[in-house]
């Protein structure tokens, strides 16, 4: 296994509850799934989901990692494991 940081940030759970436009977003996408009669079309509305979940997954890490770098202090506490 690769090394890696183990990066702990402490957040204020009000900070992570959904924006309007984030359950405006899921309505539509659900309401768009449940349309869905093709198999084929649910197989490729699933694997679109996914890639824009590792996207998104990607960018929180990046954003944590920058995060890390710039904001030092009581908040934050890094783990470096050894591969």
């Amino acid at each position: 296994m690769a090394s890696f940081d183990l990066i702990e940030l402490s957040i204020d759970p009000l900070d992570m509850e959904p924006t309007l436009e984030d359950e405006f977003t899921a309505t539509v996408v659900k309401n768009q799934i449940d349309d869905l009669d093709d198999i084929e079309h649910v197989k490729i509305a699933t694997k679109q989901l996914i890639n824009i979940v590792m996207q998104r997954q990607a960018m929180i890490r990046a954003l944590c990692k920058r995060l890390s770098d710039i904001e030092k202090g009581d908040n934050i506490r890094i783990q470096r494991f050894k591969g």
